[in-house]
């Protein structure tokens, strides 16, 4: 039987427009819902959660909020 591998997903929102998503693994649950507690008390902490791994892998699902406006794919240059 494979260890269980909790880690917490931290989504970052910084004011200058940066984003990015941060893993850390965690001894326990416990732990892990600790660090996000604090975590979510930050200001550029747009979303934190911990979750254990599926056989090693991590699976990322991104969803636009409801009322953020879809991103257009960049214009052709002309030649």
């Amino acid at each position: 039987m494979d260890p269980i591998i909790i880690v917490m997903i931290t989504l970052l929102a910084l004011p200058n427009g940066d984003n990015g998503v941060h893993v850390k693994p965690f001894d326990s649950a416990a732990a892990c819902t600790e660090a996000a507690a604090i975590e979510a008390s930050d200001p550029f902490v747009a979303h934190v959660e911990c979750s254990e791994l599926t056989d090693g892998n991590l699976t990322l699902s991104f969803k636009r909020n409801p009322g953020q406006p879809a991103t257009s794919s960049p214009a052709k240059a002309a030649s």
